[in-house]
């Protein structure tokens, strides 16, 4: 993943290019908004990271009935 930097100097260059007037204000937004996006980034991930894993289980009934077809396998 790029760095915060990276992302900063690249969203720049684009509204260079595209002719935005690049003041104080439009700085400071695009800092911000590059910041936050990424601060939410990090506490999604680490929401996830910290989330119990979901366990697959099999219903009862399904297992009851496997196994008894294995025990009438195997008693033949």
């Amino acid at each position: 993943m790029l760095d915060r930097t990276s992302l900063e100097l690249a969203v720049l260059q684009m509204a260079r290019l595209q002719g935005e007037k690049l003041d104080r204000h439009t700085l400071y937004t695009t800092r911000n908004e590059i910041r936050n996006a990424l601060a939410a980034k990090e506490r999604w991930r680490r929401t996830m990271e910290a989330a119990l894993p979901v366990e697959e289980t099999t219903p009862a009934p399904l297992i009851l009935f496997i196994v008894a077809k294995i025990i009438v396998i195997v008693s033949h």
